[in-house]
């Protein structure tokens, strides 16, 4: 299962065959994954492999972690379409702390104080300074509308 000759680290391979569980439907959303020590004899390696790949599937949003619970699949959450303006700049970035904060549902607040790591944020800016508004990567579908052309007849 783990090839130490391949040159991916082998926190990267137990990740992926993690993801591979998941995307197969053998670790549901919402379900709880193995312990990290079960994790470990599982695949054969130490827990702190274990935590990396865990971090790393984190990081992607493909889990959420709670401390002294374990970690669960995430859940595909909707997402709603939003409408870019033309002219308007996007950046995806990490939130800040208090977006964490303000962004995150009252579950979240209560279950992690925040959004869970590893969700980015969209910072849609239509103009300098007017209106800026950051959204939930993990909520929200970006749209772009064509610029319009002046083409003559």
């Amino acid at each position: 299962m783990i090839d130490y000759s391949s040159g991916v680290p082998v926190y990267r391979q137990v990740a992926s065959a993690i993801r591979d569980d998941i995307t197969a439907g053998r670790y549901q959303p919402g379900a709880w994954l193995p312990s990290e020590s079960q994790l470990a004899q599982l695949y054969e390696v130490g827990r702190d492999t274990i935590r990396d790949a865990l971090a790393h599937l984190r990081a992607e949003g493909r889990i959420t972690t709670v401390r002294k619970r374990g970690s669960m699949v995430a859940t595909e959450p909707t997402r709603e379409p939003y409408r870019v303006p033309v002219g308007a700049r996007v950046i995806a970035r990490m939130p800040t702390p208090d977006e964490r904060r303000d962004l995150a549902t009252p579950g979240e607040l209560r279950e992690f104080g925040g959004m869970p790591a590893g969700v980015p944020v969209f910072e849609i800016a239509p103009g300098p300074r007017k209106h800026r508004k950051v959204l939930r990567g993990d909520h929200v579908e970006l749209t772009f509308d064509d610029p319009p052309t002046n083409e003559s007849d």
